[in-house]
């Protein structure tokens, strides 16, 4: 209705009275003015019908809006599927024809690289590509444009089946496989394979053989390949609408994904489980699974600047552990990366560590299976009162890798526990006293230095051999090898530093200059997921900065000539994980600049 003038009525102009053929008659000019009319008196037919008439019209115009935002926006699935039997147990799909915005994606991306700036021959640059690794894989005796291109014309899916059943005097059954190929409707068995015995007609497809047991079929546009049984199989599916397009937990798991994919990999648990303890059994092994979800996806996306891939899984209903436990830790933002160097290499951080550890120690003691060797933990860890008294004051744990001094190799790591500032100030006494405890008789030292207003306990435990056979456990260390490291505390943070000069590099880091500000972590991480459970995050630029300083350059000599216009483009790499109600979900991010 795009240029219709509205008027002040709101109803476009095509439904005022003047258009309306039900309205009443006029009065008739010497006819008295009507009294006004009572609100609560009943509403003239005539305006009865012109409001309905304008409500019905609305209401199918916001029914239709509807419609088109649900079904219009969905991504359907691929044809394909209805040849995948709908109870396989998991299914791969790669998308070679690079569906909706993943062609443009893709050029984007590339476009950071040499010999990608211009994307008007994407698809020209993309065939070469797969040219030569044609030719590579096949040492020349397969034609790319004649036997590989044709397949590539929509979707390729791989299906793992129900197994076929197993020779009675040996071995477990074996799954079945069959590869489901979109074509561009020239290819054929003897075109693709080289030659093709024909077998049977089977539901007005014609199975020929290519060598071995693969049985190749071509049923419309779709080239089919497994075993007889399997590509049987998959004709069945689509002749008697049972393939996985049919399947609620693919067409759920499928959905959880965000926007278009280059490929995925479905497996669904239930069904997997069910394989896995058949094939143990049959083995003789007794094996119990719990937990599992009923399904799990991954799949993997372009987008301008970075490569995603992704993992969702189906809710896991399990039940509360028995005592009395913290709550578990709600996803959060990093306070742990504000408090690192900008040059840090690596960085991983869990939240909720205390917590964590008590939900996953009283879940194991609740299973018959561990119950007693958490029992044996249980009385050891009273002896320092209890696991809650260790752990229960960690907030978040952090394992960080920074450049340190030559006396590592010129890199260093560091330990970072958040919790309750008290309880960290008592547990870095207490760790201090055993220390110092230790050292008695023995090669141990200890050094306390000030550093902006922090002090840092230096400790050397001297030539790990000896302290390894004054222990009690020989074989460990030896030959002057020893292991200094630094601890310190400071504002709720408990600092485990590794390497010359660590504790005085973090310790010297001004509020608001930290690692969240660069912007390689910063486009990692707010791509991988935040708030989160758990993160991961590398530094590719740094670290093929560090290795060009500190690598003998013979071993650098043939990266710098072939990879490294590729690898100054990289940027960062990061994950992140998070459970919640609906299941969990895990994403790995690769950035480039």
């Amino acid at each position: 209705m795009s240029g219709q003038s509205v008027p002040e009525s709101g109803l476009p102009r095509d439904l005022t009275r003047e258009s309306i053929p039900f309205s009443p008659a006029e009065p008739e000019e010497d006819a008295p003015n009507p009294a006004p009319s009572d609100p609560l008196s009943p509403m003239p037919e005539g305006r009865r019908r012109r409001w309905l008439i304008g409500g019905g019209i609305a209401l199918a115009a916001v029914a239709v809006a509807i419609w088109a935002a649900v079904f219009l926006t969905a991504r359907p699935l691929p044809e394909g599927l209805r040849y995948l039997p709908g109870k396989s147990i998991a299914v791969a799909e790669l998308r070679p024809d690079l569906p909706g915005d993943q062609r443009t994606h893709l050029g984007n991306l590339l476009a950071h690289f040499p010999g990608f700036a211009d994307q008007s021959n994407l698809s020209e640059k993309i065939d070469e590509l797969l040219t030569r690794i044609t030719n590579a894989a096949s040492h020349g005796t397969v034609d790319y444009a004649t036997r590989v291109k044709p397949l590539l014309a929509g979707p390729i899916f791989l299906a793992i089946g129900d197994p076929a059943p197993a020779p009675s005097t040996q071995g477990a059954a074996v799954p079945r496989g069959l590869v489901v190929m979109t074509t561009d409707g020239t290819a054929s068995c003897d075109v693709v394979f080289g030659s093709a015995t024909e077998l049977e007609t089977y539901r007005a497809a014609s199975l020929r053989s290519v060598g071995s047991d693969l049985v190749c079929a071509v049923d419309g546009k779709f080239l089919l390949l497994g075993d007889a049984a399997g590509v049987r199989a998959g004709l069945d599916a689509r002749r008697d609408g049972s393939g996985m397009d049919t399947n609620a937990r693919y067409r759920t798991a499928h959905g959880a994904l965000e926007g278009d994919q280059l490929g995925s990999v479905y497996v669904d648990g239930t069904r997997a489980a069910d394989l896995l303890k058949t094939a143990m059994a049959a083995s003789g092994t007794t094996l119990t699974l719990s937990g599992l979800p009923e399904w799990a996806v991954v799949g993997l996306r372009v987008v301008d600047d970075a490569v995603t891939l992704d993992l969702r899984t189906a809710p896991v209903h399990v039940p509360a552990p028995s005592g009395d436990l913290p709550t578990a830790a709600p996803a959060a933002v990093s306070r742990l990366a504000p408090l690192l160097p900008t040059d840090t290499l690596g960085y991983l951080e869990i939240h909720g560590v205390g917590a964590l550890v008590q939900h996953t120690l009283a879940a194991l003691r609740d299973n018959p299976a561990t119950s007693a060797a958490v029992g044996q933990v249980e009385q050891q860890l009273a002896i320092v009162g209890g696991l809650g008294n260790l752990v229960g004051w960690i907030d978040e744990l952090g394992v960080a890798v920074v450049p340190g001094g030559a006396d590592t190799g010129g890199v260093g790591g560091a330990v970072l526990i958040r919790g309750d500032a008290t309880k960290v100030a008592a547990q870095l006494a207490q760790l201090h006293n055993l220390l110092v405890l230790a050292s008695t008789g023995t090669d141990i030292t200890l050094h306390d230095s000030p550093h902006a207003g922090t002090t840092i306990t230096t400790v050397d435990l001297g030539d790990l051999g000896a302290l390894a056979s004054a222990l009690g456990v020989p074989g460990l260390g030896g030959g002057g090898v020893r292991l200094v490291f630094s601890l310190a505390a400071r504002d709720g943070l408990l600092m485990v530093t590794l390497g010359d000069g660590v504790a005085q590099k973090l310790l010297d880091v001004p509020a608001g200059s930290g690692l969240d500000t660069t912007p390689a972590y910063q486009g990692a991480i707010r791509l991988a997921g935040t708030p989160n459970d758990a993160q991961l995050y590398v530094a590719l630029d740094g670290i093929l900065g560090w290795a060009e300083a500190h690598l003998p350059s013979q071993v650098l000599a043939g990266a710098e000539q072939s990879l490294r216009p590729y690898l100054d483009h990289l940027a960062g790499l990061a994950a992140s994980g998070r459970s919640t109600p609906a299941g969990a979900h895990e994403r790995l991010v690769l950035t480039v600049k």
